[in-house]
């Protein structure tokens, strides 16, 4: 629980910090009265609800064209995909294979459990997801 707090208090401090960049370069365009009392409204709304400027950052960046800034999730998933393929399936087919061919071949292994453990939390954070757009928490 304590340390669920300080990684909480981490996370949200470096997005607060984020939105309060974002806020105070607001600041910079405003002239008039009104401006800076419109400014002044707009940098309290941003800075109460860090999370949610945070959710529209991602939506930017997974609507993105480019698979340097969009493709990363769907790259560790293939990635992973590979890795559990080579290490349970084709590794193995092939190596029978050889043998019964009568060749004697060591092909390179792949740690299967660390990628195992990737997918595994890949899957958690999509099932939690799942859930939370079902029961209407999240947008």
């Amino acid at each position: 629980m304590v340390l669920g707090s300080f990684f909480g208090k981490l996370l949200s401090s470096s997005v607060g910090n984020s939105a309060g960049k974002i806020a105070d370069a607001v600041d910079r365009f405003v002239e008039t009265k009104e401006e800076k009392k419109a400014a002044e409204i707009l940098k309290l709304k941003i800075l109460q609800q860090p999370d949610q400027w945070q959710a529209e950052i991602n939506k930017v960046e997974a609507s993105h064209r480019s698979v340097f800034i969009a493709g990363w999730r769907p790259a560790i998933g293939w990635i992973c995909a590979a890795a559990l393929g080579w290490g349970w399936i084709l590794a193995p087919v092939i190596e029978t294979l050889l043998i019964v061919c009568g060749k004697k071949v060591t092909l390179p292994a792949i740690n299967v459990a660390e990628a195992l453990g990737l997918v595994t939390v890949m899957l958690g954070n999509a099932a939690l997801r799942t859930y939370e757009k079902g029961k209407g928490l999240s947008t």
